[in-house]
């Protein structure tokens, strides 16, 4: 599936596999990890669109702080009760694509194929992270007030 992407959207997968996901001590890639990893490259029409939007790394990092504590705090738990825990140390093995990572990329393809582009992006990426309407990414945009539909529709200029 791979061969289809550029340059700058198999960079961006490879982040998020080997980076984002570790350093947030995440044994699988989530759709989170590829949203920070478009978010870390600004130089990208994708990234440069999520930084303009308030978007950037840090943002995000934050942006999904704030959701855990939402979701925690639906279920009775205030993270200020608790120390934080040490992040894990990275480990030997690869993250592996969990369904959230997986269901963007095919969205990201499926874009890509319905408009005829024979390849696939960063705002194809962009695109297909944003289409997910339940899961991690669409809470932690809520969380922070970020219309996730105005920002796909932005992302869709973009191809």
């Amino acid at each position: 599936m791979f061969e289809r992407f550029d340059a700058d959207a198999r960079r961006v997968v490879v982040r998020a596999a080997y980076e984002e996901a570790q350093a947030l001590g995440s044994a699988s890639l989530e759709g989170e990890h590829l949203l920070l990893a478009l978010a870390a490259d600004p130089s990208t029409g994708a990234g440069g669109l999520l930084v303009d939007s308030g978007l950037d790394h840090d943002g995000l990092v934050a942006a999904l702080e704030r959701e855990t504590e939402r979701s925690l705090a639906a279920v009775g738990i205030a993270l200020s009760d608790y120390e934080p825990a040490a992040r894990p140390a990275a480990g030997r093995r690869k993250a592996s694509f969990a369904t959230s990572s997986k269901r963007a990329l095919a969205r990201a393809v499926g874009v890509a194929s319905a408009r005829g582009d024979r390849v696939v992006s960063t705002a194809h990426l962009l695109v297909g992270i944003l289409r997910g309407e339940i899961g991690t990414v669409p809470r932690a945009l809520e969380a922070v007030g970020v219309d996730r539909v105005t920002l796909m529709i932005a992302a869709e200029r973009l191809l």
